[in-house]
């Protein structure tokens, strides 16, 4: 059950993004607003479900990734993730503005850009060849894509 849960984390992900992302054009009246939908849930979407993977799910994530389990470690990348998903959310529920959205946003893609260059690592040193391992490099370019051109249109308004 837990792998099957592992599973559907890795379709929830760009499933909620595309969500995400039409309802940021759909209710979104300027590049600030459209930000403020599409920054702050997409951070709580992505590292939520990182949080919950790593807390919850723990052995059958490592496994699909191909990494061995590290509990400590897992427990403490997943109280990571969960408190940037917490400080989303609050900075969108309280409204704390565009520096605060785009903060939360920075933070997270810093996160995954740093973790795309780990599995690249691991990729080459470790022959970790697992399609997980693989297209967490190419899932960070597609957030760095998606998030930087709203928020720095956002952010030049």
């Amino acid at each position: 059950m837990l792998k099957i849960l592992s599973t559907m984390m890795e379709w929830l992900r760009p499933g909620g993004i595309v969500v995400i992302y039409f309802f940021a054009q759909y209710l979104g009246t300027d590049a600030i607003s459209e930000f403020h939908i599409l920054g702050p849930i997409v951070v709580i979407l992505m590292s939520g479900t990182v949080a919950f993977e790593s807390l919850i799910l723990g052995v059958a994530g490592s496994e699909k990734i191909g990494y061995t389990p590290n509990r400590a470690y897992q427990v403490q990348s997943g109280l990571n993730n969960l408190a940037t998903a917490v400080a989303a959310l609050l900075v969108f529920v309280l409204d704390w503005g565009l520096y605060a959205d785009a903060t939360v946003v920075t933070v997270m893609l810093l996160f995954f850009s740093f973790s795309a260059v780990n599995h690249t690592v691991t990729a080459i040193r470790e022959h970790n060849m697992k399609t997980v391992n693989l297209m967490r490099p190419i899932m960070a370019l597609l957030l760095l894509g998606l998030l930087l051109p709203p928020m720095i249109s956002a952010l030049m308004q």
